[in-house]
């Protein structure tokens, strides 16, 4: 059986909050609601990501199978069956019924309008800030939602889709060949073709073939795939250190004297002359398990990364599950460990701190608790883990806080593990 667990502030409790404002909600209200805020959101001083409650069944509708669907309490209608699929394209929840009828969310009604009524099944689909991506049997079709609802468009492709994942502009296709097509934005390098230009259509990623891929996560503006040998490929925009890459931002040359033993190198040894010695702070000494690892990468500072590179996690290590937010990543080990890197700011690497990292580190919260993580997802500022522990089957949910109400309501609205709003 499946239990749910809210980790962090009752995000849920202000979900229920705004669902009750009216559409022409004053300024004064607004000003209500972040009043409202737990000091640690409004401040982002610390994430509270310890505090575990139950979901009550009315705020999580299903847990479905192997799934393991997530909905808010939005109104889903009587007569309609459950979704076969669900995604979401810039702040809609987008619900495909009998792999046919494509609807998105209104107001507080799941399937407030009808999208798109297809003539064969749909099999994926995907949405970015403006674009809803369909796999409708062999084909490929995009709905355009800025400035209105367009029609469907086909773009011809020669491969069938296996997995679609959408960050907030890009989306990531990949093949049942274990190719990697990307297309939309890229002007942060996130489609992994050498530059930062946008494309239309959807473009192999040249520097991954030869490799056979077994799936792919987009985050706001990065990319990662996994192969099927389990190494991790990552591209993109490297901001906060969502890659997994040392990044200026969190890097330093001149680590504090008195916190000396906290930094490690982050560049290679010797240092390059043009970019000089790099130092990441390392912070390993509060965890219990006695099992965490902070996989750092000497290759000196990259803040935009435009052709896939792999990342070291050692000979031990093979990943098998990847999940991209707005500036943070996660991803699962073979053994079923958790490492995350990125922004922090909200509690959402799941480290019981606010420190952004640019490498990857082990999870201590799950080892401590001998929990397996079976499966990851990420919103822009939150995460969600899937567990087993020895005695029975445990949903994790760690999902941080948020300053951007609406945006929150829309991380809280809807979890899937296929595809996530960036």
């Amino acid at each position: 059986m499946w239990i749910a667990y809210f980790c962090g502030f009752d995000g849920l409790a202000i979900l229920r909050r705004l669902k009750k404002q009216s559409h022409n909600e004053t300024d004064k209200q607004d000003e209500q609601i972040l009043n409202d805020l737990p000091e640690c959101v409004k401040t982002a001083d610390k994430a509270n990501v310890t505090n575990v409650k139950v979901l009550k069944p009315e705020e999580i509708l299903e847990l479905k199978n192997d799934e393991q669907t997530i909905f808010s309490s939005l109104k889903v209608e009587k007569e309609k069956k459950r979704p076969e699929i669900v995604s979401t394209v810039r702040d809609k929840i987008v619900t495909v019924f009998d792999n046919k009828r494509v609807y998105h969310s209104h107001e507080d009604s799941l399937t407030g309008k009808l999208m798109y009524s297809a003539e064969n099944q749909v099999l994926h689909a995907g949405g970015t800030d403006n674009t809803l991506f369909l796999v409708e049997g062999k084909k490929l079709k995009m709905i355009k939602v800025m400035p209105e609802i367009s029609l469907p468009i086909e773009i011809c492709v020669d491969f069938c889709v296996s997995e679609i994942s959408c960050g907030k502009e890009h989306a990531l296709i990949l093949t049942n060949s274990g190719d990697v097509y990307s297309c939309g934005g890229g002007s942060r390098g996130q489609l992994g073709l050498g530059h930062v230009e946008t494309r239309e259509q959807p473009c192999l990623v040249e520097d991954l073939t030869g490799v056979r891929m077994k799936c792919v996560g987009a985050g706001g503006w990065h990319s990662m795939a996994i192969s099927e040998l389990g190494d991790l490929y990552v591209w993109g925009w490297n901001e906060s250190g969502q890659l997994g890459l040392p990044c200026r931002n969190i890097s330093t040359q001149s680590p504090p004297a008195e916190e000396r033993h906290r930094y490690q190198l982050a560049s290679p040894e010797p240092a390059d002359k043009a970019t000089g010695t790099w130092f990441t702070r390392v912070d390993l000494e509060n965890t219990v398990s006695g099992q965490c690892e902070a996989h750092i990468q000497r290759v000196g500072p990259v803040q935009v990364q435009s052709e896939p590179t792999v990342l070291d996690f050692g000979e031990d290590v093979t990943l098998v599950k990847v999940a991209g937010g707005a500036r943070h990543s996660a991803v699962v080990t073979g053994e079923g460990h958790l490492l995350t890197t990125g922004w922090n700011d909200y509690g959402q690497l799941c480290h019981e701190d606010v420190l952004s990292r640019d490498y990857f580190q082990s999870v201590d919260y799950f080892l401590q608790h001998r929990r397996t993580v079976k499966g990851v997802f990420c919103g822009p500022w939150s995460t969600i883990v899937l567990c087993q522990n020895y005695r029975k089957c445990t949903l994790i949910i760690e999902i941080s806080t948020a300053i951007n109400c609406e945006k929150f309501v829309q991380e809280l609205s809807y979890v899937s593990g296929r595809v996530f709003d960036s």
